[in-house]
């Protein structure tokens, strides 16, 4: 075997481990929130299992989860506020396949995003709307910025990119959040190179900017 095929066959090897750990970890997530309540001890647990399972840290949710969990036990103590808020984060990672749609709603499949464009965050103009699992509208535009990027309020010919945060509601054409994105299809269709992306495809392009 040369070491072209040798490498493949590593990597081949390493991408199932990886999978396998990803499944793991949503099985896993999906039975601490099942009783709507997360424990302290199992926040601890999640966290040193984490740190022995970095493969799944470098892919989506997993650099969520690792991120959101890092928080919560950067200080030692694991507050009431802490917990709520990160029960909410899994109780949505474990509401669907995040595999495939990178969403905490089925629904997100009817938006206008293409994950499978080019997106180079550098120079560009970027728009987000919508709610971030990542954190805070103000959170994402610094690693946005951070990333070279150039953090927009609002739609327009300006705009490159739009990322649409994870937790996007069924109805989300009638809300404020859904305007912006109506505008940045109405764009395209008349020409202009705006993309639309999910806020997992977002995360990936500036991986090493978080």
């Amino acid at each position: 075997m040369d070491n072209y095929a040798a490498r493949l066959k590593i990597l081949s090897i390493e991408h199932r481990r990886a999978t396998r750990a990803m499944e793991h970890l949503l099985g896993m997530i999906t039975g601490m929130v099942a009783d709507l309540q997360l424990q302290k001890a199992e926040i601890q647990f999640l966290s040193t299992w984490l740190a022995e399972h970095e493969e799944v840290t470098s892919t989506w949710p997993g650099f969520v989860i690792a991120r959101k969990v890092e928080e919560v036990m950067a200080d030692g103590i694991i507050t009431t506020v802490e917990q709520e808020h990160l029960l909410q984060v899994l109780r949505d990672l474990a509401s669907t396949d995040f595999s495939l749609t990178g969403s905490s709603s089925p629904e997100v499949t009817t938006l206008p995003i293409d994950d499978a464009v080019s997106v180079e965050i550098r120079n560009a103009g970027v728009c987000h709307t919508g709610e971030f699992m990542f954190g805070t509208r103000a959170a994402c535009e610094r690693v946005t910025l951070k990333g070279g990027g150039m953090p927009l309020d609002s739609v327009s010919r300006s705009t490159d990119v739009l990322v649409v945060g994870t937790r996007v509601s069924p109805n989300w054409a009638h809300t404020s959040y859904g305007r912006k994105i109506q505008k940045a299809a109405q764009l395209q269709e008349n020409g202009h190179p705006i993309e639309i992306i999910s806020e997992r495809r977002w995360l990936e392009a500036l991986r090493a900017s978080i």
